[in-house]
């Protein structure tokens, strides 16, 4: 769905416009912060490592002598915060409007029948809510010392200065994001402020309204970074936000079979429009085993084209920034899929404490046009200065990268989920 535009007037997240309103003219820290100095709001961005040249077969008569990158030895994946769409809380708001059930009210009559024997009345659709939701509040701290940063001056590059662990931190923030969205869900969301998932937003009340699946009955339920329930996932009255999620019959991974996503999405697309716009997630070993299964029926194929920008990923891609992706064909659609080492299941991690057997993902069908971030405060970067010192009687500096949002579902029928899965 087209989420409604609360404030017309409010530009659009990833536009010129938005950055210069929230980086170059610091209008959240000036609004919700204080008075603080615009020059210190800095856009996170992931700089491009140089090529390192081969090693020389002569190192052991020279000293070492080292490239301006540290070579990366740790697993991040910041894939699902940079595919889903953004939205501000400034411009569509904490709330929306929906209804859950349509009226039945086409009759078949004949010259005598009497469509309005009950009498003549008004009636329309009951409208539900999901009302002021909330973000959280995410902040990456960290300290440097002014002694550090000065000895730091005459040691080999590159070493611990404050730019360099500063770029060190803005690289893996993203990744930790990632991880908070990716959580399983059996990870209870009870506290205010805290993000939601993925694996819980794409769920039902058969997986998170009971406990085969999940360690207790509420672990499920949706508060969207709220104190009080927003969804009740054991309660029948909110099967609006079930998604259409294959189980296993027990708490026992079961072997993938192609037909689990082809079913999944046959039951998607009863609720996503016209013009449907789906991506598949998933863990790069559980790809690898799509492609295994689906080789000989040619419906993997090898890539299809989507367009990145800096507002999500579109799968109906531009004539020049198309970027070739691997796809999946179902239903009569070619879907582009997408990897994140941190899925639930992928190579036996992230496990509810109920399935445990499980060795590849979870396998995510998510219609774009309803799932999104929704941003309040875009990442942002400051630090107490030299003239904070004195007054903190103090040789630290403190940073920080501190942003606000929510994982939002705006319709939950319309996307699925494969869980609970083994390599055959």
């Amino acid at each position: 769905m087209t989420v409604p535009v609360l404030n017309p007037n409010e530009p659009e997240y990833g536009t010129k416009e938005y950055y210069e309103l929230e980086y170059g003219k610091g209008r959240c820290f000036k609004s919700y912060l204080g008075n603080w100095k615009p020059i210190l709001a800095q856009m996170t961005k992931k700089a491009v490592a140089p090529w390192d040249p081969p090693a020389s077969p002569y190192d052991s008569y020279f000293d070492a002598a080292f490239s301006n990158e540290v070579e990366e030895y740790v697993s991040r994946d910041s894939t699902l915060y940079r595919i889903l769409r953004k939205e501000t809380f400034q411009r569509v708001g904490d709330s929306w409007k929906f209804f859950s059930t349509d009226i039945s009210a086409t009759q078949e009559v004949a010259s005598s029948s009497t469509p309005f024997a009950s009498g003549s009345t008004e009636s329309g659709p009951d409208f539900d809510t999901i009302e002021k939701i909330e973000p959280a509040w995410l902040v990456t701290p960290y300290e440097t010392n002014f002694f550090s940063d000065i000895t730091s001056q005459w040691q080999p590059y590159p070493n611990n200065n404050v730019a360099y662990i500063k770029k060190y931190f803005q690289d893996v923030t993203p990744n930790d994001y990632d991880i908070l969205m990716t959580d399983d869900v059996d990870s209870a969301r009870t506290a205010a402020n805290r993000i939601e998932s993925i694996d819980r937003l794409i769920s039902d009340k058969t997986e998170s309204g009971g406990t085969t699946f999940v360690s207790a009955a509420t672990d499920g339920d949706i508060y969207y970074g709220k104190s009080s329930l927003v969804i009740d996932r054991s309660d029948s009255d909110y099967s609006y936000a079930d998604a259409q999620v294959d189980l296993p019959d027990s708490d026992a991974a079961r072997v993938l079979d192609l037909g689990m996503i082809d079913d999944v999405f046959a039951d998607c697309l009863d609720y996503a429009g016209p013009n449907p716009e789906y991506i598949m997630l998933t863990g790069p070993r559980t790809l690898n085993e799509i492609a295994k299964l689906e080789d000989d029926k040619q419906r993997y194929i090898g890539e299809t084209e989507v367009e990145f920008t800096t507002n999500g990923v579109k799968t109906r891609s531009g004539i020049v920034a198309g970027q070739n992706v691997a796809a999946y064909k179902s239903n009569g659609y070619t879907i582009p899929i997408f990897t994140n080492k941190h899925i639930c299941g992928e190579n036996g991690n992230n496990l509810t404490t109920k399935v445990t057997d499980a060795d590849i993902g979870h396998i995510y069908l998510i219609n774009m046009a309803d799932m999104h971030i929704r941003v309040a405060l875009p990442p942002m970067y400051t630090r107490t200065g030299p003239e904070q010192r004195l007054a903190m009687d103090s040789f630290d500096d403190r940073h920080w990268i501190l942003a606000g949002m929510q994982l939002v579902a705006t319709k939950w029928q319309t996307h699925g989920a494969v869980k609970y899965l083994k390599a055959s």
